[in-house]
Order: C-alpha cells, then sequence, then structure tokens
C-alpha cells in the first residue's frame, strides 16, 4: 500500500499539470509567419544564447530513486551519465558562434542546470561555465578496470570544460557573460520533493508516509546517506528490480543539498562573469531581479518556484509566483518603459505552469496580462516543458526551448531587433547543437564522438518519447515544428 501510495503522489503532480495546461489562450505561430520579415533598416539590439534544464546529474547519489522512472522522466535516462559532456557540447558551440561573427552579448540559463539540488552538481554546473576539470564520478567505479571504454568515449572519466568565452582565455573578441535562474530542480529533491533541515542541520526530503518501513521504497531523500534504493552505480545503471532492497553507498559530503541563498553564494564565486549572474546579495534580496547587459534592453528574471508554503511529502513540480514578485515586475517595466527600453522576461516555467491549485499566487492570465500591458515586453523566455515551441502573446512571442540532456538536446539563438525610425520591433530566433558541424572549430574538442554516442542512446530510448508525451499535454515532438524551431517575428 505504501508503494502504491508513492506512485499515486507522482501521478498527482502529472494530472494537475495537465489540468493547467488545458488553458493556454495563446497561439503557435505558422511558418509562414515566423520567417518572412525584412530586417532592412533594422538595427540588432542582442543576441543571446539560451541553455537551459541541463539536468547536471549525480548519477551515484543515494538521494535518486531510479525505480520512478515511468512516472517521472527525470528519475533515470539510459543517457543521464552524459549529462556534464553534453552541457560542455553546448558551451563550444555558443563559443564557435560568437567566434564566427555573430557576436553573442551573453548567455541565459533558465534553470533546472542541476537535477537534484546538490552540492556537487553545483560546482559540476559552475566549472563547465568557468572551464573547470570536471569529474562527474562521485562514487568508486565498480566497473572491472578492463571494462571501462577509453576516457574519450566514458561518460565518467574527468576532462577539461572548455568554458564560456572569455577574453584573453579563448581569443581577443569580447567575454561573454551569463545569467542564471532557479528551477524546480534546484529547489526540490529530485525536482519535486520539498527539502527540510533537521534539528541536526542536516537537510532531507520526506516522501508520502515517511513513518512506513521503508523497505522496498525510500522512506525519505538524503544526499549524504549511506543508503541507495537500488544498485544504480557505473557497473550496474538502470531501475532496480520491483522488490530490490537497499544497497550501500559510500557516503560524500560533497552531496549535500543545497538551498537558494547558497545557490546563489556560488554564483558570486565563479571567474565567469558577472558576478552574482542576476542575482544580488543572497542574504538581503530576493530570488529575482532585473539587469541591464546590453543598452537598450533590460532583462527580467524571474523566481517560478517562489511558493510560500510547502508540506513535506508532497510533490511540487509546477511553477509559482507570489504578488510581491508580480509588483517587482510591474515596477521594472515601468521603470523601462519610461527609459524606452525594451524587455526581455526570463523565467524557468513556462506561464501556464502557474497553477494556485499547487500554491501560485499568481495565475497565468495575471502573468500574461501584465507582460501585454507593457509594449516594450518583446519576448518571455522558460524551459522546463523540455520542448521547442513559440507561441503568440498578442503583443509579445513566448518561446520554449527543450533541455541539453533529453532529446533534441539543443540550445536556442534569440536576436532582437529594432527599427527605431518606425517604432517597430522583431525577434529572431534558431536552434543550434552540441554536434554542430557548420562552424569554425574553436580547439580541439576530443568528446564529440563521446556526445555522438550520448545522442543515439537518447534517440533510441523508445520510453523517452512516452514519457515526453505524459510530460507535455499537446504529446507532440519536443523538437518542435518549422516555426518552433526558427523564425523572425515582428511583435510591433
Amino acid at each position: 500500500m505504501a508503494g502504491l501510495r508513492f506512485w499515486c503522489a507522482g501521478l498527482v503532480a502529472g494530472l494537475v499539470w495537465l489540468a493547467g495546461c488545458e488553458g493556454d489562450a495563446g497561439r503557435q505561430l505558422p511558418a509562414q509567419e515566423s520567417g518572412a520579415v525584412d530586417l532592412a533598416g533594422f538595427t540588432l539590439v542582442a543576441r543571446l544564447a539560451q541553455v537551459t534544464d541541463t539536468h547536471v546529474v549525480d548519477t551515484l547519489s543515494p538521494a535518486r530513486f531510479a525505480g520512478a522512472h515511468e512516472i517521472t522522466r527525470s528519475a533515470w535516462r539510459p543517457y543521464e551519465a552524459y549529462a556534464t559532456q553534453l552541457l560542455d557540447g553546448i558551451i563550444r558551440t555558443v563559443n564557435r558562434i560568437h567566434a564566427s561573427g555573430r557576436t553573442v552579448d551573453f548567455l541565459i540559463h533558465t534553470g533546472d542546470g542541476c537535477d537534484n539540488a546538490q552540492s556537487n552538481e553545483l560546482t559540476w554546473l559552475l566549472g563547465i561555465l568557468d572551464g573547470d576539470t570536471i569529474n562527474p564520478l562521485s562514487g568508486p567505479d565498480d566497473r572491472p578496470a578492463d571494462a571501462r571504454p577509453e576516457p574519450a568515449l566514458d561518460p565518467y572519466a574527468a576532462f577539461d570544460a572548455q568554458g564560456l568565452y572569455r577574453n584573453g582565455r579563448h581569443g581577443d573578441l569580447a567575454s561573454i557573460s551569463w545569467y542564471g535562474l532557479l528551477g524546480n530542480h534546484e529547489v526540490y529533491a529530485i525536482g519535486v520533493f520539498p527539502i527540510f533541515a533537521g534539528p541536526d542541520g542536516q537537510r532531507t526530503a520526506p516522501l508520502p508516509l515517511d513513518t512506513r518501513p521503508g523497505l522496498l521504497l525510500p522512506v525519505r531523500f538524503n544526499p549524504v546517506g549511506a543508503e541507495a534504493h537500488g544498485d544504480v552505480t557505473p557497473a550496474d545503471p538502470g531501475p532496480p528490480a520491483l522488490f530490490e532492497t537497499s544497497r550501500y553507498v559510500e557516503p560524500n559530503p560533497e552531496r549535500a543539498y543545497f538551498d537558494k541563498a547558497e545557490y546563489r553564494q556560488a554564483l558570486l564565486t565563479t571567474a565567469s562573469g558577472p558576478p552574482g549572474h542576476g542575482f544580488g546579495d543572497p542574504e538581503s534580496e530576493p530570488t529575482w531581479y532585473s539587469v541591464t547587459p546590453v543598452d537598450g534592453l533590460r532583462l527580467i528574471g524571474l523566481d517560478t518556484t517562489d511558493r510560500a508554503a510547502k508540506s513535506p511529502g508532497y510533490p511540487y513540480e509546477t511553477g509559482a509566483m507570489s504578488r510581491a514578485q508580480l509588483a517587482f515586475l510591474r515596477s521594472e517595466l515601468e521603470t523601462a518603459a519610461g527609459r524606452g527600453e525594451l524587455v526581455l522576461v526570463a523565467s524557468h516555467h513556462p506561464s501556464d505552469a502557474l497553477l494556485p491549485l499547487l500554491g501560485s499566487e499568481v495565475t497565468p492570465e495575471e502573468l500574461r496580462g501584465v507582460l501585454s500591458e507593457y509594449p516594450c515586453v518583446v519576448v518571455h523566455i522558460c524551459g522546463h516543458s523540455h520542448r521547442n515551441r513559440a507561441t503568440d502573446r498578442g503583443s509579445y512571442i513566448e518561446i520554449e526551448t527543450c533541455s541539453t540532456l533529453d532529446p533534441p538536446q539543443e540550445g536556442r539563438l534569440i536576436e532582437i531587433w529594432r527599427n527605431a525610425g518606425e517604432g517597430r520591433v522583431a525577434v529572431a530566433y534558431e536552434m543550434f547543437s552540441h554536434l554542430d558541424d557548420t562552424l569554425p572549430a574553436l580547439g580541439p574538442d576530443s568528446l564529440r564522438a563521446l556526445r555522438e554516442q550520448a545522442q543515439a542512446i537518447a534517440l533510441g530510448d523508445k520510453d523517452a518519447t512516452q514519457r515526453q508525451r505524459r510530460f507535455d499535454p499537446a504529446g507532440g515532438d519536443p523538437r518542435g515544428s518549422e516555426a518552433d524551431r526558427a523564425g523572425v517575428v515582428l511583435v510591433r
């Protein structure tokens, strides 16, 4: 019975998500509307790269439960061990675009950079963006030495990340700054369950009915513990058998859960800039922000995990915003309008994921209403849904971008153009891949074959499509339509 209730708790979150998406009042852009805009007379305001849902994951963590893979795709994927190398490949492509003559002004990561709110995952994420040596193995390697692939094809082998382009390190061009956002996987265990500190200060995530014995299913997630539910190791990856008992895991204190303040504090310590990557003082400022990355453009980063209360063991995946954050958004839009700035709004969750039933004080209609009220808002970018989709919101477009881990493993390039004389603004967008062959090389890329291997495994995963359809109410191809993937849209 305890196991059944655990599964049901996960299903509740999925059903609520499906119910909340039915009211999306937007209109998907047809291909003929998204590619026929003449940009003669327009000036480029900004070119940015969006990367999202990278899910840098500690595959050996005891705070995961691969047996839930039938419910949530983030529980286990046969290609998840490649997450760090895939992100490195995406960053390499951004650098190549930058060096090819299409200067990238900044990059924004729209959340779920980490998979399980663990400190070691955050270290890897920031290390990839900084260009550090990454060792994605958090515990013993139980594979026989003669069974391990060569390092260039081994997802558990240490590697040197290229890092986001920095002047002096990668060339003479200007450095690419980057900005971050909080996603549900930075806030909740496996992106779903609230994390609480015990009397000893140790953070764990209680699961539904955590007073049960927990013989076959977890009672709570403890990333620094010594007990894993199932044998998920480099030698034996995959979900546990139906009645598999727990296994001993060598504890690793570097796996400890972080909180929002620690996440933002870590962003103040990077070699790449700007300090804090959009966020202000972790002790005194909120988890949303407004910055001016280039002249004429205001970036407003929202926190769609802004939920006032959380119940232990209750699954939260959908988005939430407070009234205070909405008031901040309106104030910043007033300021931008007064200065003649264009506005890019960024959040982890799409607008249709703001569900009052699960603690959001702001509804999808309220957020869209505020954004539509200000003509300076030209685009709202987000992730979370692991799909490519462009939606016409009337006065602006809302763009969802896919995961770099799940197929199709892409990032997005977005350009904002302005014709000041005629008062017109256009948004251009296109996808890019970690395997892009059309760009000139920028340094050696010894892990390309490994990423090709990761993509082949992902594309061959028969369960991936089913999991995506369970998560995406449209049930469509996560690659998106032609207009979801590329276009030029006149927003005013």
